[in-house]
């Protein structure tokens, strides 16, 4: 049996591949910084995550432990799966993530942030090691703003040569609606993005140019305290899609999630444990 945990992490590998460059520099940083300092106002030092099975059986040989340093500024996330083991270390200054590091077998990842005077991201810098294959590709994501606050453009340079010109534009309610994607002068790639009332991200959207038509690339709902109650991931080329369910405690904690197919049969289970200083 393929263990559920080898397929949730086989789909988010497949999805990050189409990354929306807003949406993970600067949404999901920001929701990461606001989940930190969540963390460390509740005072929690250790985060363990227990994956269980559709028979609601223990995953075996899969474990993630999150450990918060002391003084905050580091966050060691160990991962296990079958038999072998990976590290993810956290780095933060003054409430924000700094860097990201992470060694698995032969291959290092490093992802630097730098920030603005008004706390914005200006730059991603990101690195990967092969010591394997002897190989290294580095990427910079140079953001630039408008008067308003407002992303405007970034661009994406890899390996010093490789630049890709990505513009923002805003709706009527001057949220990013648009993520434009532009290399040797032509579009490669069109991102939309759509919002409720409260200005929350409800849909990221783009053309398939095999339906012909727009789809989704994810869906999110929540509930009434503006917590993420559930996702749903379309899976690129194929015409299945996921969906994650999410549950909190009293004191806004994630407590458990729960992954279903299509066909509303659960494929997964993860529960989360926090141990407190």
């Amino acid at each position: 049996m393929i263990k559920v945990l080898q397929v949730i992490i086989c789909l988010l590998l497949a999805l990050s591949t189409h990354a929306q460059y807003y949406f993970n520099d600067i949404i999901s940083i920001k929701q990461g910084n606001d989940q930190y300092k969540l963390l460390r106002a509740q005072r929690v030092a250790t985060i363990k995550a227990i994956s269980y099975e559709p028979d609601n059986s223990l995953t075996e040989g899969f474990s993630v432990t999150q450990e918060i340093s002391r003084d905050g500024k580091k966050v060691t996330i160990t991962t296990t799966n079958n038999n072998q083991t990976g590290t993810t270390v956290n780095s933060y200054d003054l409430g924000i993530l700094k860097r990201t590091q992470s060694n698995n077998k032969n291959i290092s990842n490093k992802t630097d942030y730098n920030y603005d005077a008004q706390g914005r991201i200006s730059k991603v810098l990101l690195s990967t090691i092969d010591t394997f294959m002897n190989s290294t590709i580095a990427e910079v994501h140079d953001w630039s703003y408008d008067e308003y606050g407002a992303p405007s453009s970034m661009l994406r340079i890899k390996n010093g040569i490789d630049t890709t010109i990505v513009q923002f534009i805003k709706d009527d309610q001057q949220n990013i609606g648009e993520e434009i994607w532009r290399k040797n002068g032509r579009v490669v790639e069109r991102y939309y993005y759509y919002y409720n009332n409260n200005r929350q991200l409800t849909d990221i959207v783009r053309y398939n140019s095999k339906a012909k038509k727009l789809l989704p690339d994810y869906i999110y709902e929540y509930n009434a305290s503006n917590q993420l109650i559930q996702m749903t991931q379309f899976s690129l080329g194929s015409n299945n899609y996921f969906i994650w369910k999410y549950k909190y405690n009293d004191k806004g904690l994630k407590i458990e999630e729960i992954c279903s197919d299509k066909s509303k049969l659960q494929i997964g289970r993860i529960e989360y444990q926090y141990i407190s200083l």
